[in-house]
């Protein structure tokens, strides 16, 4: 706690709190089962962050069972290819080739043969 709790009805939530971020259930799950109204204990949830009572958001995160998945990022395609013309000139391409650099290496091939 960062500051001095200043009531008896701050501390008494506060307890709640601390007693349904340690219980297996979900917040809402914690305050049915103890006869308190879930809309209260989300109130107070704020209520005493806002006031430095929790020690951030992880003091009372509701329980899970999905875990974040962070996609690997792409990796580009090898491009890669093999043009032999009539006269057996061999021209090999490995790696990126924009579009404009294709275009030229595809009307510069047709005037060789």
């Amino acid at each position: 706690m960062s500051a001095a709790m200043s009531s008896e009805r701050q501390q008494y939530w506060l307890e709640h709190l601390q007693a349904a971020e340690a219980s297996e259930d979900s917040i809402a799950g914690y305050a049915r089962s103890n006869d308190l109204k879930p809309k209260d204990l989300y109130m107070w949830k704020g209520i005493l962050a806002r006031r430095g009572f929790l020690d951030g958001a992880a003091a009372v995160a509701p329980k899970s069972e999905f875990i974040e998945v962070v996609p690997a990022k792409p990796q580009p395609a090898e491009t890669q290819f093999v043009v032999t013309l009539p006269n057996g000139v061999r021209i090999e391409c490995q790696g990126e080739l924009g579009s404009g650099a294709l275009s030229s290496l595809v009307s510069a091939l047709s005037q060789v043969a």
